[in-house]
């Protein structure tokens, strides 16, 4: 008896220490992978939905990036979350030009980064003259003390 309620101590600690990453996201996040890059579409009132996970310590740098010769490009603006749903950082003109640019040492987890366009549409016939093509970057380096 009392080796069974060993067994189920152990197991009911083993659950609660679980990373929390271990819980799903929805299918139509995109995971991002360190030293990739994304390309796509940002539509008018679009919100795309990254994810990223980090087994240890690591500098983050995610930044967009958009055509620079053009006015009429989309403005990606980006909001970076803890799984938890707790915001870390916001930033729509930190890159280069009109891009978003998020620096940050984060700990071990799941992280899920939002993108929208930060000027939106409020035309009737969905803005055709915009180039909505972007590019999100995302790079990484193990946090050190030396």
């Amino acid at each position: 008896m009392l080796k069974r309620r060993f067994w189920l101590f152990f197991l009911l600690a083993l659950t609660m220490t679980m990373p929390l990453y271990a819980q799903s996201l929805p299918d139509n996040f995109i995971k991002l992978e360190p030293a990739t890059a994304y390309k796509g579409q940002l539509n008018p009132k679009e919100v795309l939905r990254f994810y990223f996970v980090l087994e240890r310590g690591m500098d983050v740098v995610i930044e967009s990036h958009t055509s620079l010769k053009r006015s009429n490009t989309v403005y990606p603006g980006a909001v970076l979350f803890h799984d938890d749903g707790s915001v870390i950082a916001r930033d729509w003109n930190g890159g280069q030009g009109r891009n978003f640019k998020i620096s940050k040492s984060l700990t071990a987890g799941t992280y899920v980064l939002r993108v929208e366009d930060g000027r939106g549409c409020g035309s009737l016939h969905g803005c055709p003259e915009i180039i909505k093509d972007f590019t999100l970057t995302f790079e990484v380096q193990e946090t050190s003390l030396f």
